[in-house]
């Protein structure tokens, strides 16, 4: 074999088998102390796959409004957005938590936009900020620094801004947990403590009251995520406060599992796609770990999107 092609797969080899990078470190250390939920994006690797294309196809029936945007604030999320990421010290409620964005960002044109609507031009630790002219107690605030967008409350700001810069600064508990899921999925989450802290976030009392079930408040913590590829796979971890809470949540979920089947379409464009993602779930156990796997052909989901109806990906 040529060596040069023989070297050429051993490092595709190589690309193809190692793990994909962890989530911007920067967003990671801007993440607070006492957060219980991060949970982010990689735009690189979401819009490099074969279903990043399929969205950037679909956006461009919304080119003459999203080219507004961009003539107004010189970003263009297609090609300047490389990774998002949300952090929250609560489920419930607003005011709690950051939205931070890494990318490329012209700040001339973002200043000179922001000023046009009235927002209030300042500077905290090197950073660009834009506030609300009107005077409210902690209201929401923009921070721009070298690539890195954060939005939010102005203390969290403030604090996250302050974190970034400090020499020594400890990282949050949860940042561990989060570092894990972004090298694993392409969009990820992660939480601590029980499912039950989101019950009074959702409006569904029936929800509602199902995640303050027994069982549920077994799990000390959740990560999970969603990987693009030819398949879209899914995957999540709980981990129980012991081997038993772990048995009791599988047979929870092989139930859930079992009346979602016999719930889905039977037939119509969802119902092959939702047939086939619902056979390949898959459930396993490791002392007090719950593990959950499944996976959907990424033509399949994208004929979830459109009803069925061909796409140019689908035709290739």
């Amino acid at each position: 074999m040529n060596r040069r092609i023989a070297l050429t797969l051993l490092a595709s080899a190589v690309f193809a088998l190692s793990p994909a990078s962890a989530a911007d470190q920067a967003m990671l250390r801007a993440v607070m102390p006492d957060a219980v939920v991060v949970g982010g994006a990689d735009i690189d690797r979401v819009m490099s796959s074969p279903f990043g294309q399929f969205m950037l196809d679909r956006m461009r029936s919304e080119e003459e409004n999203l080219q507004k945007v961009i003539e107004m604030t010189g970003f263009d999320p297609r090609r300047d957005l490389r990774e998002v990421m949300l952090a929250s010290r609560s489920v419930q409620g607003k005011g709690s938590g950051l939205v931070m964005a890494r990318g490329t960002f012209d700040v001339g044109k973002l200043t000179a936009t922001a000023s046009t609507h009235g927002a209030v031009l300042d500077s905290y630790q090197g950073a660009t900020i834009f506030k609300s002219n009107k005077s409210k107690a902690n209201a929401e605030m923009v921070a721009l620094l070298s690539g890195l967008v954060l939005a939010g409350p102005e203390s969290d700001v403030r604090a996250a801004l302050d974190r970034l810069q400090a020499t020594s600064a400890t990282p949050a508990a949860i940042t561990a947990q989060a570092s894990a899921a972004s090298a694993q999925w392409d969009v990820w989450g992660v939480s601590t403590g029980s499912p039950a802290q989101f019950a009074g976030a959702i409006k569904n009392p029936n929800v509602g009251g199902a995640l303050k079930g027994e069982v549920l408040q077994g799990i000390t913590q959740t990560s999970g995520g969603v990987r693009f590829g030819a398949n879209v796979e899914v995957g999540g971890e709980a981990v129980m406060r012991s081997a038993q809470d772990a048995t009791a949540l599988v047979d929870v979920y092989k139930f859930l599992l079992s009346m979602i089947q016999m719930n889905a379409p039977k037939a119509g464009p969802a119902a092959s796609p939702l047939q086939s993602f619902i056979g390949s779930m898959n459930v396993t156990t490791s002392g007090n770990i719950v593990k959950f796997t499944g996976q959907l052909p990424e033509a399949e989901l994208e004929q979830l999107i459109t009803g069925g109806r061909r796409t140019t990906a689908m035709a290739r």
